[in-house]
Parts: structure tokens; sequence; C-alpha cells
């Protein structure tokens, strides 16, 4: 499916240069046709725990010019561990979830930013949206998972963004 974006509204204390805030919201032309391909997923709102979902995917196209969407099951991270000397070494915001493998394994993509990062809800058949890409160093690489903005941190600005 082909859409063109009819309204985009980008987090308004967004600092590139750390990532911060690094969230946008968009409204489409026409609504998205849901198939075996693609489904929607839901809002996270703050009282679920977002470590104790299983089954987390992201999705992303694996290379420049392919447009061949692509999905690898993640792990969810610890936020201790990911911001540890070893890993991340304290550049990790609040606002941030990490997803990969403590060893080499599925990630997203260079080029896959804002690629959702959606988690299967533990007891019943439905996804929750719980992160967007944000930045990463190179593709799954051990002890440098990719970085997510957390939708949950922003639920109330997206509840308030979109009426």
């Amino acid at each position: 499916q082909v859409h063109q974006i009819k309204w985009l509204m980008v987090h308004k204390h967004e600092v590139p240069v750390t990532e911060s805030y690094d969230i946008s919201l968009l409204e489409l032309d026409r609504s998205v046709l849901c198939s075996p391909s693609v489904q929607l997923s839901c809002l996270l709102n703050a009282t679920l725990r977002v470590l104790e979902l299983k089954s987390c995917y992201v999705s992303g196209c694996a290379a420049q010019g392919t447009f061949v969407l692509q999905e690898a099951k993640v792990q969810l991270i610890n936020t201790q561990l990911w911001n540890s000397r070893q890993w991340h070494t304290g550049r990790i915001h609040i606002q941030n979830l990490c997803a990969g493998y403590l060893e080499d394994g599925n990630d997203t993509w260079q080029g896959d930013t804002g690629r959702p990062l959606i988690c299967k809800d533990n007891d019943a058949d439905f996804f929750w949206q719980v992160g967007l890409t944000s930045w990463g160093i190179g593709c799954a690489r051990a002890k440098l998972p990719s970085v997510y903005i957390s939708t949950q941190s922003f639920y109330r600005w997206i509840q308030v963004q979109m009426g």
C-alpha cells in the first residue's frame, strides 16, 4: 500500500543531536487496509509493564533501495543493562527502550528510523505499539542494540495531539 501524508506533527522539544523527543505523528490521506501482512497495533498506556512482554518484533526493509518489508524478532533489554558501561554508557534517555540480543542477532537496519517496535500481548491475540526506531550503532551488534523511542512515555502527548 502506498499512502500520502496529509498531516505531520514533529514533537516541539525534539533535539536531533541527542535524539531526545525523537517522535512525530502523521495522518495518512486515507485508511490503511488490513491484511495478513498489514495489521493495526494498540497504543500502550502507562499501566502496562513493557519489559514483561515476551514476543516483540521490528520491521524494516533490510537494505536501502529494497521495498520488501522484513520482520525480526527481538528481546526487550533491561534499562540498567543497556545503559551500563559495557553497552550504551549512559547515552540512553528515560524516554527510550532498547531491543536486540546480548550477542549478535536480529535488529533493525540502517535507514529504518521510525519503524515500529511491537510486542504481542502475553494474554490476548493483539499487539502493542511499544516503540519507534530512533538510532543505533551498526546493525545487530552485540551489546549495541537499537534504541527506540518509547510510545508509552509519550502516551499523553499522543492523545492530546490526536484529539
